[in-house]
């Protein structure tokens, strides 16, 4: 039963630490783009 729930906790912490990650990601992503886009008019 203490496997479950530790395992339980873990699972979360990584789904939880994963989604931010991906959230970091697309932020970086559109700032990039808006970047891009505003050199080239240059």
């Amino acid at each position: 039963m203490v496997q479950f729930i530790l395992g339980a906790v873990f699972g979360g912490f990584v789904g939880v630490f994963a989604a931010a990650i991906c959230s970091a990601a697309s932020r970086a992503d559109e700032q990039s783009e808006k970047f891009i886009e505003k050199n080239k008019r240059r």
